[in-house]
Protein backbone atom coordinates (compact mmCIF):
# COMPACT_ATOMS: atom_id res chain seq x y z
CA UNK A 1 0.00 0.00 0.00
CA UNK A 2 1.61 3.53 -1.15
CA UNK A 3 2.01 6.29 1.58
CA UNK A 4 -0.70 8.15 -0.69
CA UNK A 5 -3.35 6.06 -0.78
CA UNK A 6 -4.86 6.94 2.63
CA UNK A 7 -8.36 8.77 2.11
CA UNK A 8 -10.11 10.29 5.09
CA UNK A 9 -12.10 7.61 6.57
CA UNK A 10 -15.72 8.02 6.59
CA UNK A 11 -18.07 8.12 9.83
CA UNK A 12 -18.89 4.53 11.00
CA UNK A 13 -22.04 3.08 10.76
CA UNK A 14 -24.14 0.46 12.51
CA UNK A 15 -22.86 -2.86 12.13
CA UNK A 16 -19.13 -1.51 11.52
CA UNK A 17 -16.61 -2.51 14.28
CA UNK A 18 -14.04 -0.39 16.17
CA UNK A 19 -10.98 -1.97 17.88
CA UNK A 20 -10.75 0.44 20.83
CA UNK A 21 -7.76 -1.15 22.22
CA UNK A 22 -4.81 -1.56 20.20
CA UNK A 23 -0.73 -0.57 20.74
CA UNK A 24 1.45 0.62 18.28
CA UNK A 25 5.09 -0.26 18.63
CA UNK A 26 8.26 0.55 16.34
CA UNK A 27 11.56 1.05 16.08
CA UNK A 28 11.50 4.82 15.61
CA UNK A 29 9.20 4.94 18.63
CA UNK A 30 11.97 3.34 20.83
CA UNK A 31 14.71 5.40 19.61
CA UNK A 32 12.81 8.51 20.12
CA UNK A 33 12.09 7.33 23.32
CA UNK A 34 15.59 6.77 24.26
CA UNK A 35 16.93 9.79 23.22
CA UNK A 36 14.47 11.77 25.19
CA UNK A 37 15.27 9.44 28.25
CA UNK A 38 18.68 7.75 28.34
CA UNK A 39 18.29 6.09 31.70
CA UNK A 40 14.81 4.71 30.71
CA UNK A 41 14.36 0.85 31.69
CA UNK A 42 16.67 -2.06 30.07
CA UNK A 43 13.98 -3.36 28.25
CA UNK A 44 12.87 -0.02 26.14
CA UNK A 45 16.93 0.34 25.37
CA UNK A 46 17.04 -3.22 24.46
CA UNK A 47 14.25 -2.55 22.24
CA UNK A 48 15.82 0.32 20.76
CA UNK A 49 19.17 -1.47 20.14
CA UNK A 50 17.79 -5.07 19.13
CA UNK A 51 14.63 -3.77 17.12
CA UNK A 52 12.74 -6.51 18.58
CA UNK A 53 10.18 -6.09 22.16
CA UNK A 54 8.06 -8.35 23.69
CA UNK A 55 7.99 -11.63 25.94
CA UNK A 56 8.81 -13.09 22.58
CA UNK A 57 11.02 -11.05 21.72
CA UNK A 58 9.39 -10.47 17.90
CA UNK A 59 10.96 -7.75 15.42
CA UNK A 60 9.53 -4.16 15.44
CA UNK A 61 8.41 -2.71 12.48
CA UNK A 62 10.79 -0.51 11.16
CA UNK A 63 8.77 2.43 9.21
CA UNK A 64 8.21 6.14 8.66
CA UNK A 65 5.06 7.80 9.75
CA UNK A 66 3.50 7.60 7.05
CA UNK A 67 4.26 4.13 6.03
CA UNK A 68 3.26 3.11 9.38
CA UNK A 69 -0.06 4.72 8.56
CA UNK A 70 -0.30 3.01 5.62
CA UNK A 71 0.39 -0.27 6.82
CA UNK A 72 -1.59 -0.15 9.85
CA UNK A 73 -4.38 1.05 7.78
CA UNK A 74 -4.53 -2.08 5.60
CA UNK A 75 -3.65 -4.12 8.11
CA UNK A 76 -7.06 -2.60 9.80
CA UNK A 77 -8.79 -3.61 6.58
CA UNK A 78 -7.65 -7.17 6.38
CA UNK A 79 -8.87 -7.99 9.52
CA UNK A 80 -12.26 -6.01 8.98
CA UNK A 81 -12.19 -3.57 11.40
CA UNK A 82 -12.97 0.12 10.39
CA UNK A 83 -11.04 1.86 12.80
CA UNK A 84 -8.63 1.59 15.88
CA UNK A 85 -8.05 3.35 18.87
CA UNK A 86 -4.08 2.88 20.01
CA UNK A 87 -3.47 3.51 23.43
CA UNK A 88 0.00 4.87 23.52
CA UNK A 89 2.11 3.58 26.49
CA UNK A 90 5.18 6.20 26.07
CA UNK A 91 5.06 9.87 26.49
CA UNK A 92 5.69 12.92 24.08
CA UNK A 93 6.06 10.79 21.03
CA UNK A 94 6.13 13.06 17.72
CA UNK A 95 6.32 10.02 15.74
CA UNK A 96 2.79 9.02 17.06
CA UNK A 97 1.74 12.34 15.96
CA UNK A 98 2.81 12.00 12.91
CA UNK A 99 1.37 8.36 12.28
CA UNK A 100 -2.06 9.86 13.40
CA UNK A 101 -2.06 12.86 11.19
CA UNK A 102 -1.28 10.14 8.55
CA UNK A 103 -4.05 7.63 8.98
CA UNK A 104 -6.58 10.08 7.65
CA UNK A 105 -8.93 9.23 11.14
CA UNK A 106 -8.74 5.30 10.39
CA UNK A 107 -6.50 5.76 13.08
CA UNK A 108 -7.03 7.70 16.84
CA UNK A 109 -4.77 7.49 19.94
CA UNK A 110 -5.25 8.17 23.24
CA UNK A 111 -2.04 9.89 24.17
CA UNK A 112 -0.01 8.86 27.64
CA UNK A 113 1.12 10.73 30.50
CA UNK A 114 2.45 10.54 34.04
CA UNK A 115 -0.51 11.98 35.52
CA UNK A 116 2.03 13.01 38.97
CA UNK A 117 4.13 14.70 36.95
CA UNK A 118 4.20 18.86 37.50
CA UNK A 119 3.92 18.92 33.50
CA UNK A 120 0.89 16.66 32.71
CA UNK A 121 -1.57 19.40 32.63
CA UNK A 122 0.90 20.92 29.83
CA UNK A 123 1.42 17.86 28.15
CA UNK A 124 -2.05 16.77 27.73
CA UNK A 125 -3.15 20.49 26.41
CA UNK A 126 -0.62 19.98 23.75
CA UNK A 127 -1.76 15.86 23.06
CA UNK A 128 -5.31 17.11 22.43
CA UNK A 129 -4.49 19.72 20.28
CA UNK A 130 -2.53 17.58 18.05
CA UNK A 131 -5.48 15.27 17.59
CA UNK A 132 -5.21 12.61 20.73
CA UNK A 133 -8.52 11.82 21.61
CA UNK A 134 -8.03 11.05 24.83
CA UNK A 135 -5.75 9.69 27.76
CA UNK A 136 -4.17 6.17 28.71
CA UNK A 137 -2.99 5.62 32.31
CA UNK A 138 -0.71 2.75 33.57
CA UNK A 139 -1.90 2.56 37.05
CA UNK A 140 -0.21 -1.06 37.68
CA UNK A 141 2.91 -0.94 35.61
CA UNK A 142 3.99 2.77 36.61
CA UNK A 143 2.61 2.46 40.25
CA UNK A 144 0.75 5.40 41.50
CA UNK A 145 -2.77 6.03 42.95
CA UNK A 146 -5.13 8.38 40.57
CA UNK A 147 -6.43 9.34 43.71
CA UNK A 148 -3.57 10.99 44.88
CA UNK A 149 -3.50 15.01 45.39
CA UNK A 150 -0.85 15.09 43.23
CA UNK A 151 -2.58 14.04 40.32
CA UNK A 152 -5.64 16.45 40.85
CA UNK A 153 -4.02 19.22 38.20
CA UNK A 154 -3.92 16.56 35.21
CA UNK A 155 -7.42 15.75 36.23
CA UNK A 156 -8.71 19.24 36.08
CA UNK A 157 -7.40 19.80 33.30
CA UNK A 158 -8.58 16.52 31.50
CA UNK A 159 -11.53 17.75 33.02
CA UNK A 160 -11.52 20.82 31.21
CA UNK A 161 -9.93 19.59 27.74
CA UNK A 162 -12.71 16.57 27.84
CA UNK A 163 -9.77 14.26 27.79
CA UNK A 164 -11.78 10.68 28.59
CA UNK A 165 -9.36 7.95 29.49
CA UNK A 166 -8.71 4.32 29.71
CA UNK A 167 -6.74 3.35 32.79
CA UNK A 168 -5.09 -0.18 33.07
CA UNK A 169 -5.21 -1.25 36.58
CA UNK A 170 -4.95 -5.03 37.25
CA UNK A 171 -2.45 -7.66 36.98
CA UNK A 172 0.20 -7.13 34.18
CA UNK A 173 3.02 -8.35 32.03
CA UNK A 174 5.02 -5.44 32.79
CA UNK A 175 8.21 -6.63 34.88
CA UNK A 176 8.10 -3.50 36.72
CA UNK A 177 4.38 -3.57 37.76
CA UNK A 178 2.97 -3.94 41.19
CA UNK A 179 -0.04 -4.99 42.27
CA UNK A 180 -0.49 -2.94 45.17
CA UNK A 181 -1.35 -0.42 42.68
CA UNK A 182 -3.67 -2.72 40.98
CA UNK A 183 -7.32 -1.80 42.33
CA UNK A 184 -9.79 0.18 40.79
CA UNK A 185 -11.65 0.84 43.69
CA UNK A 186 -9.17 3.73 44.02
CA UNK A 187 -10.91 5.42 41.06
CA UNK A 188 -13.72 6.10 43.01
CA UNK A 189 -13.11 9.02 44.56
CA UNK A 190 -11.56 10.29 41.05
CA UNK A 191 -14.66 9.27 39.27
CA UNK A 192 -16.99 10.79 41.86
CA UNK A 193 -15.45 14.35 42.07
CA UNK A 194 -14.82 14.34 37.44
CA UNK A 195 -18.70 13.04 36.37
CA UNK A 196 -17.87 15.05 33.40
CA UNK A 197 -15.07 12.23 32.50
CA UNK A 198 -15.59 8.71 31.46
CA UNK A 199 -13.14 6.10 33.17
CA UNK A 200 -12.77 2.90 30.95
CA UNK A 201 -11.35 0.24 32.77
CA UNK A 202 -9.06 -1.81 30.55
CA UNK A 203 -9.54 -5.23 30.25
CA UNK A 204 -12.34 -5.79 32.63
CA UNK A 205 -10.17 -4.75 35.48
CA UNK A 206 -7.53 -7.75 34.73
CA UNK A 207 -8.47 -9.95 37.73
CA UNK A 208 -9.89 -6.64 39.42
CA UNK A 209 -13.55 -7.51 38.10
CA UNK A 210 -15.36 -7.51 41.15
CA UNK A 211 -13.85 -4.00 42.24
CA UNK A 212 -14.65 -2.86 38.35
CA UNK A 213 -18.61 -3.89 38.88
CA UNK A 214 -18.92 -2.25 42.80
CA UNK A 215 -16.92 0.85 41.41
CA UNK A 216 -19.23 1.17 38.24
CA UNK A 217 -22.36 0.07 40.36
CA UNK A 218 -21.14 3.66 42.05
CA UNK A 219 -20.33 5.82 39.48
CA UNK A 220 -21.85 5.85 36.46
CA UNK A 221 -19.12 7.39 34.37
CA UNK A 222 -17.05 4.45 34.93
CA UNK A 223 -16.69 1.80 31.62
CA UNK A 224 -14.78 -1.49 30.82
CA UNK A 225 -13.28 -2.71 27.70
CA UNK A 226 -13.24 -6.35 26.73
CA UNK A 227 -9.49 -5.97 25.59
CA UNK A 228 -7.01 -8.92 25.10
CA UNK A 229 -6.66 -12.45 25.97
CA UNK A 230 -8.38 -12.10 28.88
CA UNK A 231 -6.13 -14.97 30.43
CA UNK A 232 -6.31 -13.31 33.99
CA UNK A 233 -9.55 -15.57 34.42
CA UNK A 234 -6.72 -18.23 34.51
CA UNK A 235 -6.42 -16.90 38.11
CA UNK A 236 -9.70 -15.71 38.93
CA UNK A 237 -11.88 -17.15 41.98
CA UNK A 238 -14.59 -18.52 41.07
CA UNK A 239 -13.75 -20.07 37.85
CA UNK A 240 -15.60 -17.83 34.90
CA UNK A 241 -15.78 -18.32 31.06
CA UNK A 242 -15.67 -15.03 28.81
CA UNK A 243 -19.56 -15.50 28.60
CA UNK A 244 -20.25 -15.29 31.86
CA UNK A 245 -17.63 -12.23 31.77
CA UNK A 246 -19.73 -10.30 29.58
CA UNK A 247 -23.02 -11.47 31.22
CA UNK A 248 -22.25 -9.91 34.44
CA UNK A 249 -20.72 -6.46 33.16
CA UNK A 250 -24.22 -6.01 30.70
CA UNK A 251 -25.98 -7.09 33.67
CA UNK A 252 -24.34 -4.13 35.83
CA UNK A 253 -23.29 -2.01 33.60
CA UNK A 254 -25.55 -2.51 30.33
CA UNK A 255 -23.95 -1.92 26.78
CA UNK A 256 -23.48 1.63 26.93
CA UNK A 257 -20.29 1.09 29.16
CA UNK A 258 -18.91 -1.69 27.44
CA UNK A 259 -15.93 -1.24 24.67
CA UNK A 260 -14.62 -3.69 22.28
CA UNK A 261 -10.94 -3.87 22.05
CA UNK A 262 -8.13 -7.06 21.07
CA UNK A 263 -5.06 -5.26 22.48
CA UNK A 264 -3.18 -6.53 19.41
CA UNK A 265 0.26 -4.94 18.70
CA UNK A 266 2.30 -4.48 15.86
CA UNK A 267 5.36 -7.16 16.28
CA UNK A 268 2.54 -10.02 15.48
CA UNK A 269 -0.69 -10.47 13.39
CA UNK A 270 -3.54 -8.58 14.30
CA UNK A 271 -5.79 -10.66 16.94
CA UNK A 272 -8.50 -12.09 14.83
CA UNK A 273 -9.43 -14.69 17.07
CA UNK A 274 -9.90 -12.63 19.97
CA UNK A 275 -12.20 -10.45 17.57
CA UNK A 276 -14.15 -13.87 16.34
CA UNK A 277 -14.18 -15.45 19.81
CA UNK A 278 -15.53 -11.92 21.23
CA UNK A 279 -17.98 -11.59 18.80
CA UNK A 280 -19.28 -14.99 18.85
CA UNK A 281 -19.92 -14.61 22.58
CA UNK A 282 -22.25 -11.94 21.96
CA UNK A 283 -23.91 -13.54 19.64
CA UNK A 284 -24.30 -16.49 21.73
CA UNK A 285 -25.44 -14.27 24.28
CA UNK A 286 -28.13 -13.44 22.59
CA UNK A 287 -27.50 -9.31 22.52
CA UNK A 288 -29.53 -7.58 19.85
CA UNK A 289 -27.88 -5.72 16.85
CA UNK A 290 -28.39 -2.17 18.86
CA UNK A 291 -26.49 -3.93 21.82
CA UNK A 292 -23.82 -5.62 19.82
CA UNK A 293 -23.09 -2.35 17.92
CA UNK A 294 -22.90 -0.39 20.94
CA UNK A 295 -20.02 -2.60 21.93
CA UNK A 296 -18.24 -3.08 19.34
CA UNK A 297 -18.70 0.39 18.15
CA UNK A 298 -20.73 2.88 19.51
CA UNK A 299 -19.35 3.34 22.32
CA UNK A 300 -15.92 4.19 21.57
CA UNK A 301 -16.85 6.22 18.80
CA UNK A 302 -18.92 8.27 21.30
CA UNK A 303 -16.65 8.56 24.07
CA UNK A 304 -13.14 9.14 22.11
CA UNK A 305 -15.42 11.08 19.01
CA UNK A 306 -14.04 8.79 16.86
CA UNK A 307 -16.01 10.15 13.97
CA UNK A 308 -15.53 13.54 14.23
Amino acid sequence: MSETSIELAAATKPGDIVDAHVHLFSVAIFEEFIASNPEAAERFQKAARDKKFGRRNESLPDLAPAEMAAWYVERLRDAGLAKALVVSVLPDSQYMRDVVAAAGGHVAALCNVDPRDPGAPALLEREMAAGFKGVKLLASNRCYKLSDPACRPFLEKAAELGAHMIIHYGVTVDPTGDLRYADPIDLSPVARDFPELTFVVAHFGAGWLDSVLRLAYQCKNVCVDSSGTNNWMDYYAPKMTLADVFERCLTAMGPERILFGTDSGTTAPYRKWIKYQQIRTLEELGLSDRDRDLICRGNAVRIFGLDG
